[in-house]
């Protein structure tokens, strides 16, 4: 079996996730790929989203880290790790971040014809969305939907936590 280690970086901004239309796969999928030698994985995530969709962004921190001194830094644990399946002998081990916009909305991608699209909530739940090369809707996978759904939930809990409190 040959495997790859990919990254894949589910970007937030304003209660919706970017997507893009994946010509070669045939499918709405966030900004990912290869992880490159000397990239840890944040760092592969972060230039996936800068190459794909022409915009900045920071990984959400989803777990506390160990309080300590000196000794080896953290790096930001992914949401979730995927196992992809692409042939029979081939597959990608994929690590999910959900990030948060810094600079750039509304972004664009490599591939003129097919646009980063901010999807929302509805529009997650909903399944399909059109091909702006086709102009016929296709599904979205539902792994995507329910990452894109809970990368929503995520950041908002997240921007809640961030808000300073009101003074009495």
């Amino acid at each position: 079996m040959e495997r790859h280690l990919t990254v894949s970086g589910f970007v937030v901004h304003e209660s919706r996730v970017a997507l893009h239309w994946h010509r070669k796969i045939g499918a709405w999928l966030p900004a990912g790929g290869h992880i490159e030698p000397g990239e840890d994985p944040v760092e592969a995530t972060l230039r996936e989203v800068r190459e794909e969709f022409a915009i900045e962004a920071a990984a959400l921190a989803l777990a506390p880290r160990v309080a300590y001194e000196g000794g080896p830094a953290q790096l930001e644990p992914p949401h979730t790790i995927l196992v992809c399946q692409l042939k029979e002998e081939h597959e990608h081990v994929d690590l999910v971040y959900f990030c948060r916009l810094v600079e750039g909305y509304p972004g664009r991608s490599y591939d003129a014809e097919n646009p980063v699209v901010w999807f929302d909530a509805a529009m997650l739940a909903q399944g399909e969305a059109p091909v702006a090369s086709t102009g016929r809707g296709a599904a979205l996978p539902s792994d995507v939907r329910a990452l894109g759904l809970e990368a929503l939930r995520l950041a908002a809990t997240a921007a809640v936590a961030r808000e300073p409190e009101a003074a009495p």
